[in-house]
């Protein structure tokens, strides 16, 4: 892509693997009010889905109604979560790299994520890449969220970069339906935990699926 002016990444499961990290925090919150703790590979199929959803796991689904899973349990989950928010998160291989590459290049990077601003801002701001990022838009930046294109588009508009000129790099279904419609360049990141979600990526219509990070390297090569 001779063109390329602008990157835009989900965040977990695509820059960072932040799934041990949710997956403690949705742990401790079902023990505190009184819950068993759950396999974390039962979690780690919905940490793209959500607290609500990520918690539910825990719940048989006729207590649901027991339990103010949007409520109190949601509020201990984000208060426990902004507490040790990085204890075990960690960048995927060659992230790190290929951000700083793209930044020197003069490529603008940003961040469109289902995570909730400050929670994103926090997070991303304990990685060395912190500093090549021009934008961090989260679930609540803007009243659309994935898979409308609209925060893509937001995102385009605040950069200054043409939908031609972009491309959406994302693990999850939402993400490459949002990037196709906002009908800029998808890409879907295997490594990630979207295909526990929603199926095998192949199916997504991504324009390319990657199996790794270190394949992002081809689209800064002249």
């Amino acid at each position: 892509m001779h063109s390329l002016k602008a990157i835009l990444f989900d965040l977990d499961g695509t820059l960072l693997d932040t799934a041990p990290d949710l997956v403690e925090a949705c742990n401790q919150t079902l023990v505190h009010f009184g819950l068993q703790k759950i396999d974390p590979n039962l979690i780690k199929t919905k940490v793209t889905s959500g607290m609500r959803a990520m918690l539910s796991l825990g719940i048989a689904p006729d207590k649901i109604k027991d339990f103010d899973v949007e409520g109190k349990m949601r509020a201990y989950f984000a208060n426990y979560y902004l507490k040790h928010i990085a204890d075990l998160t960690k960048p995927f291989p060659s992230i790190l790299d290929f951000c700083k590459k793209a930044s020197l290049q003069g490529i603008k990077l940003a961040v469109i994520t289902s995570k909730y601003e400050n929670m994103a801002l926090k997070v991303i701001d304990k990685f060395s890449f912190k500093d090549d990022f021009s934008l961090i838009l989260g679930c609540d930046s803007t009243p659309f969220s994935k898979p409308d294109p609209r925060p893509i588009l937001i995102a385009l508009e605040k950069l200054g970069v043409n939908d031609c000129d972009a491309i959406y790099i994302g693990d999850h279904l939402n993400d490459i339906k949002a990037a196709n419609s906002a009908q800029v360049t998808s890409v879907a990141a295997l490594w990630g935990y979207g295909e526990n979600e929603c199926g095998s990526a192949q199916t997504w219509g991504a324009k390319y699926c990657l199996k790794s990070p270190q394949e992002l390297f081809s689209f800064l090569e002249p």
